[in-house]
């Protein structure tokens, strides 16, 4: 959807106009013709009876009402710092537990409702840690809450215009809210000669914030120095190099994620966001982009290219578990800007971008590089085998770069183009190709960008594998309730890859007392090759509030056992599957 380039503060406050609203029409008198109605038998029954089924009618209401963990506000807190919080949602009884994944940050309840005492340890990695709300009939969806190496600051309202800009001092992280549509926040810093500023903002990517943020860099005048909206996902990022000792403002406002036909700026109690300010070292990624490092408690030294801006000479990157479902986060001690890692890609050898071509011979492998110029593309030749079938797959986008990817694959021999593509498919920006060798040799493998887009952020890591079939086991949510004496029902889906036709055995691992289910097979062909469905029963006194996993195990010939067991995968956010699942089981 296009943005508006503002650049005084005169358009901005036309745009900022409020656009018709919706009336509430016969909706209105429905309810009241409902009032009306419920009047008129209080006034017909005796007083006590009338409390006694409004009183019944509560209570019911809350034993069935389940647990709703919305976000945290604001949504960020400091390495080392024991902070006070909100946390946003329905609770039908307080105070709730909560329960992280992470050993070095505690969240609890305090004895004010939607109050938590947020602890985070000085060996607490930067990143994200999923929080789970819990009461004693249901469990909440996960929720992210964002660690960092400062302590945030809050926006301080009013601060939509220059004159009312909430002022910070460098570096920092502020946290906010879009809570109103036409809404827009305004910080005000100074700068030096010199210096590089780093503004970067975490909304959407990682704190699932229903929004489309833009972000503006303005003199004191209003006039717009630098633009930026969809640097991460859809999150923006901007780098200003100043020139002169200045007095700049940093303005954010937002769109929603879904274009509508809305022409102004959105808000909503939803539209939460962390913004980062610097001068100092900022870590913007590693190279290769899915490094999935063993991460240890307080950070290991990471092996790969650290990439950003400020940094210091030879930076030691640390890799620090960040949660238990696998994600790990890359950082400098001191430093704003992570990279979080989510994704674990078999590649084999690295390889990196140099000024010479590279030769690939064994795969798996990947290399990694970015396009650093307009019209840039990049080359590496890979050996091949006839007969066996490769698959060059980019990853950019899915790691949060700006690379519009265009993969080509051509034959060195005669010159001509095996394979080529921009987009896997619609929507997915990072490039794939598959092709079957026809002979032994050498294929060239070409990246470039699709708009001739090129900078640090046009970042990419190729992996060469040989294509095998797979498979791919998911379930669409990751948290159920079952009550005592009644059955539960869980979807599974099976997505079978590159002609995957193994049998497959699902069930429930390691299943609480009192709780039953049997499992399930997924057949090569039929309906069940797609989909199956487990089914849990609830004998009486059977009680549970914990994890599960749903176990796969491939069948070979007989139904004998092929193959190490993996667990189905709920996609936690964008970028992020889990394979832990919530239960909660209720008298």
């Amino acid at each position: 959807m296009a943005k508006r380039y503002l650049n005084s503060e005169q358009r901005l406050q036309r745009a900022k106009q409020p656009t018709s609203q919706a009336r509430v029409g016969g909706s209105g008198a429905f309810v009241r013709g409902i009032s009306g109605r419920a009047a008129k038998v209080a006034h017909a029954l005796p007083r006590l009876l009338f409390v006694l089924l409004f009183v019944c009618c509560v209570f019911s209401c809350r034993l069935n009402a389940q647990i709703q963990l919305d976000r945290f506000f604001p949504p960020a807190v400091g390495v080392g710092q024991s902070t006070e919080i909100k946390v946003e949602g329905k609770f039908p009884e307080w105070p709730i537990e909560l329960s992280t994944d992470c050993e070095d940050v505690s969240v609890r309840a305090t004895e004010k409702s939607g109050q938590v005492l947020v602890e985070a340890k000085k060996t607490a990695t930067p990143g994200v840690v999923w929080v789970r709300g819990l009461d004693k009939t249901s469990a909440s969806a996960l929720v992210p809450l964002l660690i960092e190496s400062l302590e945030p600051v809050a926006e301080v309202e009013p601060n939509e215009t220059l004159g009312d800009a909430t002022q910070v001092d460098l570096p920092c992280v502020v946290t906010g809210r879009l809570s109103k549509s036409g809404e827009v926040d305004t910080f005000r810093l100074a700068v030096k000669a010199g210096e590089t500023l780093v503004l970067s903002v975490i909304a959407n990517q990682l704190l699932q914030s229903p929004m489309d943020a833009v972000l503006q860099l303005v003199d004191q005048k209003g006039h717009v120095l630098a633009q930026a909206d969809d640097q991460r996902g859809l999150d923006p990022q901007l780098v200003f190099e100043v020139e002169r000792d200045q007095i700049l403002f940093a303005r954010l406002f937002a769109f929603p994620e879904t274009p509508n036909s809305t022409i102004g700026f959105a808000g909503a109690a939803t539209f939460v966001y962390e913004l980062r300010m610097t001068t100092d070292a900022f870590v913007d990624h590693v190279l290769p982009l899915d490094q999935h490092l063993t991460a240890v408690a307080g950070g290991g030294v990471v092996g790969g290219v650290v990439q950003g801006w400020n940094l210091p000479d030879g930076p030691v990157a640390r890799n620090g578990k960040a949660n238990q479902f696998g994600g790990s986060a890359i950082f400098l001690p001191n430093a704003l800007g992570w990279q979080y890692l989510e994704g674990d890609v078999a590649r084999g050898n690295e390889f990196f971008e140099t000024a010479e071509i590279t030769f690939l011979e064994n795969t798996p492998c990947s290399y990694s590089g970015r396009i650093a110029a307009a019209g840039e593309i990049d080359r590496v030749r890979l050996a091949v085998t006839k007969g066996k079938k490769y698959r060059v797959d980019v990853h950019a986008r899915r790691s949060g770069m700006i690379l519009d990817s265009v993969l080509r694959v051509v034959d060195l021999k005669d010159g001509k183009q095996i394979g080529r593509n921009d987009d896997v498919t619609r929507g997915k920006y990072d490039a794939r190709v598959d092709f079957t060798a026809k002979q032994d040799g050498r294929v060239e493998v070409q990246i470039s960008d699709l708009v001739d887009g090129f900078g640090m952020r046009h970042a990419y890591t190729v992996v060469v594998s040989v294509v095998e079939p797979s498979v791919e086991v998911t379930v669409a949510e990751d948290h159920f309730a079952l009550k005592v004496g009644e059955s539960l029902e869980i979807p599974v889906t099976i997505g079978r890859r590159d002609g995957y036709a193994s049998k497959l055995q699902v069930s429930v691992a390691e299943l609480p007392p009192g709780i039953t289910g049997e499992a399930v097979f997924s057949e090569p062909k039929g309906d069940s090759s797609k989909t199956v469905t487990l089914k849990l029963v609830a004998a009486e006194g059977g009680t549970h509030q914990g994890p599960i996993h749903i176990q796969v195990i491939e069948l070979g010939a007989e139904d004998a056992k092929d193959g190490v067991p993996f667990h189905a995968q709920y996609e936690l956010a964008k970028t992020l599957r889990i394979d832990e699942f919530w239960l909660t089981v209720t008298p």
